[in-house]
This record gives structure tokens, C-alpha cells and sequence, in this order.
């Protein structure tokens, strides 16, 4: 993306029967926390002033909602999942509003379970397809995952519970992550990125002001590109990350992220927040160098950095 010019903002509610409802002329705020923690992405969208009657309908008929934003001739989903929660309310004496809570793949992670026996000879992909496959008939699709070692059990695995305890299992033995992005299933390595071209992120692509190195990670915001999601590469000049001090009065293990030595970051955990009537219009994102090293903490895998909780 190398201009920001022309907000765009679409938004889609709709059933599984294919029948939707278009609230994009609507005054619109968003909110949605993504990372590749292996928890579902989540959206607080707030539509302003719909009649009674199509937010009653928005209430009672629909189960979807489609979020697309970004600029023009660079527009993109950022958001598409399953709705949990539809609340009617008065802003002030004038403002109407609804509000609805919805998460990527939350039916999946929640309900998907797993009752099957993997026959001696079972590799670690076998052990993924198992959960990819109690995770499809909840909407669930491959996306982007990387190889996993062609290691065969000589004895027969039983597998029962939830599909998610099996993938973080799964991940925890081979040092990987996983998460559930646009209703595909994506895993890497802590070290891996999704495939594609980093995106350069400068001030003339959207950068806002300078990026920060915390103990949690190389904190950075910018104007919203549908393009940056967990697990993607992005591509920060080094000097203008602001380094982060360290205290002289205790002694301490160094765990500040380290820079990348070509400039070069994953993307770890995006929050987006954005008004189709104000200022907001931006992406915060905690990101470590692609050769950097940083300790994964809860801090870190909590997403505190950049939500605050």
C-alpha cells in the first residue's frame, strides 16, 4: 500500500442461508484484538441509528458479520466470524446504537472435538489433520502451515477431548504456534512468518510516529492495511526504533527484544481500532525481529503490551 487516501469501510451481516444485510452507510466504530495466540480473533463493532426494526432483525436473524476496511484500491477483510452477541443501546438523548460482539472461529475452538485412534506408524501431521478435521464441520479450512517432522510412532495414539488441546499440544512438542485467522487454520514455527513479501512500513506507507522496543516486543503503529495480520513480515527501519532502558538499581537477566539486523519483523498480535466518522483509523501491533530473540512470556502472550489487560 503506498498511499492512504479515501477511507473505506464495508460491513455485512448475514445467515448461513446466504441472505445478508449491509450496515456500510452506517456510522460505524470497531475494535478487534488478533494474535497468533492460539484464542479466537475477536470484533466489538458499534453501528449507529439503525431503525428499531433492523436492529431487532440484526438481533434475531443473523449469524455473520463481514468487516472490510482499509483505502482505496486497498481494501481487504479484516474480520470475518461468527456472532455471539447483539446489544441494543442509547449512546446519549439523540444516538441510538448496536453492538455486536463477535470472534473468528470461536464455534470451533469452543465445540470441535476429537474421539479417534491414530494407528502405530502416525506421523505429527497426522496429529494436525485429526483436529483440522474435527474443526471442519465449524467452518474451520487449512490455511498456511508449516512442515512438521516426518517422525513415525511405532505405537497407536488415542486421542479424545477438545481439538484445541490437541493443536496446543501439538505445538507446545514441536515449537509452534497456531491460530484461527479468517476461518483458516494457520501454524508456524515461533520463528516462522507466513509466506509473501514483508511489508515496508515507513512513514509514506503509513507508519505513525516511532516505533517502540519494550520488554514485550517492538511496539508500532500505523494506518489500517488489511495486509498486516498475525504471523505476517513487516519491514521497520532501524533507527527509528526507539530503545527501551534498563534500570541500574536491581540486577537482572536482559530480556529486551533485539533488533533484526536487515530491518526485519513478524508481526505477532494486531489491535485495530477504528470510526468512519473520526479520528481513529489505526493498527497497534507487537512485532520481534524475524533473527531477533525474545523470551515468550505471559506479558507477551497475553497481548499486554498493546491492549492493555
Amino acid at each position: 500500500m503506498t498511499q492512504q487516501y479515501g477511507r473505506v469501510c464495508t460491513l455485512t451481516v448475514g445467515d448461513p442461508k446466504g441472505e445478508a444485510l449491509d450496515l456500510s452507510e452506517l456510522h460505524i466504530r470497531f475494535g478487534i484484538i488478533n494474535g497468533d495466540v492460539q484464542t479466537p480473533k475477536t470484533a466489538n463493532i458499534r453501528v449507529y441509528n439503525l431503525a428499531p426494526e433492523t436492529a431487532k432483525r440484526v438481533r434475531k436473524e443473523f449469524t455473520q458479520v463481514v468487516l472490510q476496511a482499509g483505502y482505496q484500491g486497498a481494501v481487504g477483510v479484516i474480520f470475518s466470524g461468527q456472532i455471539k452477541q447483539v446489544r441494543i443501546g442509547r449512546e446519549n438523548a439523540t444516538d441510538t446504537y448496536i453492538d455486536i460482539l463477535a470472534a473468528d472461529g470461536d464455534v470451533a475452538y469452543n465445540q470441535a472435538k476429537i474421539s479417534k485412534t491414530l494407528a502405530a506408524g502416525w506421523t505429527p501431521t497426522d496429529w494436525r489433520n485429526a483436529a483440522l478435521e474435527a474443526m471442519a464441520p465449524y467452518g474451520v479450512t487449512a490455511g498456511q502451515m508449516a512442515p512438521l517432522p516426518d517422525i513415525r510412532s511405532p505405537r497407536a495414539l488415542v486421542m479424545y477431548g477438545m481439538a484445541r488441546d490437541a493443536l496446543r499440544a501439538l505445538c507446545e512438542t514441536y515449537g509452534m504456534t497456531w491460530s484461527i485467522v479468517l476461518g483458516q487454520l494457520q501454524m508456524l514455527p515461533v520463528d516462522g512468518v507466513l509466506q509473501g513479501a514483508a511489508i515496508e512500513l515507513t512513514s509514506e506507507t503509513g507508519l505513525i510516529g516511532l516505533p517502540q522496543q519494550t520488554i514485550d516486543g517492538i511496539m508500532a503503529k500505523c494506518l489500517i492495511n488489511p495486509l498486516i495480520r498475525p504471523g505476517c513480515q513487516v519491514r521497520i527501519n532501524n533507527d527509528s526504533i526507539q530503545e527501551a532502558a534498563i534500570s541500574t538499581n536491581v540486577t537482572y537477566v536482559d530480556t529486551r527484544p533485539t533488533k533484526d539486523t536487515d530491518g526485519f519483523y513478524k508481526v505477532w498480535a494486531v489491535a485495530i481500532n477504528g470510526d468512519t466518522r473520526g479520528t481513529e483509523w489505526y493498527m497497534d501491533m507487537v512485532c520481534t525481529g524475524v533473527d531477533g530473540t525474545l523470551p515468550i512470556g505471559a506479558a507477551f502472550t497475553n497481548l499486554r503490551g498493546i491492549y492493555g489487560s
